[in-house]
């Protein structure tokens, strides 16, 4: 317990010896800024100088006058100019431009001690014409090719390279037999033969008559004779056309229906 005592005892008289070094500096501080001495802003005398003397001014009448001028350039599309006139009070004039869309503006003017009063008109409609600058035409220059001399050397020789043929030792092994086969022999069927059958005929059924009734009936019984003509015509090319053995051999045979033996 008495440790901690003369411990904090310790710690209070350090953080007063602290606190006492720097009153100290700061009043030592305070000494030094007083010691250092003040210099008045100082104060300049103002120059006298002479006041300037300019020449005697001369107020003149007012005169009349007139002038004019103008530009016309057609290559570079300049076209305009100033005419202007003043007896003395009055100015009066006009000027006028070539706008670029053709029009002409024409500027009327008069001026006087009240102010300016300008009158502007337009001459003309405007157009839009496609620009189609027009190049001077130039001579296309000559020139003459250039003569080079032609060089003179030999063209160089190299001697023709002599190679030895390669030699090649022969292969040592013997040279592959191969067994022969006979040829084969196929055996030979005789060509089979079909039963040639009667070519079936057809009972001929005569020509019916209908009676004449309408004109559409009429036009049909006409007609019906044509196709008639055209089987008959069919059928005698079938009866002339001979039946080949190959054509009966493609045939298909002819399912016969079964019998069957059971009761029923």
């Amino acid at each position: 317990m008495f440790a901690i005592v003369l411990k904090l005892r310790t710690s209070e008289k350090s953080s007063l010896a602290k606190m006492k070094i720097a009153i100290i500096a700061a009043l030592v501080v305070v000494a030094l800024a007083s010691e250092k001495p003040y210099y008045p802003k100082p104060t300049y005398p103002a120059p006298a100088y002479p006041p300037p003397a300019y020449g005697k001014s001369y107020d003149y009448a007012p005169m009349p006058y007139s002038f004019d001028w103008a530009v016309l350039d057609q290559a570079s599309y300049n076209d305009f100019g100033q005419k202007e006139t003043s007896d003395g009070k009055l100015v009066s004039g006009t000027y006028y431009v070539v706008l670029p869309d053709g029009r002409r503006q024409v500027v009327t003017y008069k001026a006087d001690d009240y102010g300016y009063v300008a009158d502007v008109k337009y001459e003309g409609e405007a157009t839009y014409p496609e620009y189609k600058p027009a190049y001077p035409a130039y001579p296309k220059p000559a020139y003459a090719p250039p003569a080079y001399p032609k060089p003179t050397y030999s063209a160089p020789a190299y001697p023709k390279p002599t190679y030895a043929p390669p030699a090649y030792p022969k292969a040592s092994y013997p040279e592959p037999s191969y067994p022969s086969y006979p040829r084969p022999s196929y055996p030979a069927y005789p060509r089979p033969a079909y039963p040639s059958y009667p070519r079936p005929s057809y009972p001929s059924y005569p020509k019916p008559s209908y009676p004449v009734s309408t004109t559409t009936e009429v036009v049909t019984e006409t007609a019906a004779p044509v196709v008639k003509e055209a089987e008959v015509a069919v059928e005698a090319v079938a009866v002339t056309e001979p039946v080949s053995e190959t054509a009966v051999a493609a045939a298909e045979p002819i399912a016969e229906p079964e019998t069957s033996t059971d009761a029923v």
